[in-house]
């Protein structure tokens, strides 16, 4: 924090009843956002209030985590020539930096797919697909897991929106 070239970044997390932004809008962002989090430290031990105190507050912001219905990755009917990634298809919390690592292998399997194809071929989504949902599946419920100890994060998957295949 002494030298001003470089900047620090943080996260602060807890179960969804201790941070809760006001009016339930998740999209304060900036000096607002900042305010919050000076308020919600206050109490803190001295040394920790130069994080705060000098932050850059145009980029505070609150961010509600989302993720995906722990049971796992969804079956839907595939689509030759589209197939999805990442937080599209496997949205997790960041307890664990489970969902980066699984992007990753996402794009390695496809990857790896395509080039033993030796590009496009009828079929190689749909074994993406199934392969992605194992390891995904288990991804998905190793983070869940995670948050529900961390943050306390529950999903009630019986009154959960989901978007149907």
């Amino acid at each position: 924090m002494d030298n001003p070239d470089i900047e620090f970044g943080w996260t602060m997390s807890g179960p969804p009843s201790v941070i809760v932004a006001p009016n339930d809008d998740y999209t304060i962002v900036g000096k607002a956002a900042a305010d919050i989090a000076k308020a919600l430290t206050k109490n803190w031990h001295p040394r920790f209030k130069p994080l705060f105190d000098e932050m850059n507050e145009a980029e505070a912001a609150f961010w509600k985590i989302t993720c995906s219905r722990p049971s796992g990755v969804p079956e839907w009917p595939n689509e030759p020539r589209v197939t999805v990634i990442g937080d599209a298809v496997h949205a997790m919390t960041p307890a664990g930096g489970i969902g980066a690592n699984t992007a990753v292998q996402d794009s390695a399997l496809l990857g790896r797919l395509l080039r033993e194809a030796g590009g496009y071929r009828e079929g190689v989504t749909a074994e993406y697909e199934k392969g992605m949902r194992v390891y995904g599946t288990a991804a998905v419920q190793k983070s869940y897991g995670l948050a529900t100890r961390m943050m306390g994060v529950t999903i009630d998957e019986e009154s959960t929106p989901t978007v149907d295949p």
